[in-house]
């Protein structure tokens, strides 16, 4: 199964400024010019879910957490949130971390947010650190939207 090159974002997703990005510059290395947001991801909307395409497996900081959940839950009400991680190799301590807080982030505004298209080494790397009983992760994404469409369990 080949993975899709996913798109550089044409515009912020925090801020929404245009973006005009250099082929030289690598994904996690950009950053916004307006708002200093660290390019790790491209949004879409899908019938009121936002899907983010991680472009990255890189985080710059919590502050930039703290704007990413702020950008989604302004999205939704409440924040219906998928993380397409098809672009995504490995995963680094701080880019597991960040997942942690952006779903925290998501349930405490009564939101839901749901991983898919992991690779088998992201995939082993979630469960090895047990990390799979607490996030939500789906196989693909029309299986993401599918749980985020159902009720949520309780």
């Amino acid at each position: 199964m080949s993975r899709a090159a996913k798109p550089w974002p044409t515009e912020c997703p925090i801020c929404g400024n245009p973006l005009s990005i250099g082929p030289l510059q690598l994904p996690g290395d950009a950053a916004c010019p307006k708002c200093a947001h660290v390019l790790w991801f491209s949004v879409r909307s899908d019938g009121g879910i936002t899907v983010a395409d991680v472009i990255s497996g890189k985080i710059a900081t919590n502050q930039d957490i703290v704007r990413t959940s702020q950008a989604f839950i302004s999205r939704g009400n409440p924040p219906l949130v998928i993380l397409n991680l098809s672009g995504v190799q490995l995963v680094s301590s701080s880019f597991i971390a960040g997942l942690i807080a952006l779903n925290k982030r998501m349930r405490d505004a009564q939101g839901r947010l749901v991983l898919c298209d992991l690779t088998p080494v992201v995939r082993e790397t979630l469960a090895g650190a047990k990390l799979d009983r607490i996030l939500s992760i789906a196989e693909t994404e029309s299986d993401a939207v599918a749980a985020l469409l159902a009720p949520p369990s309780t």
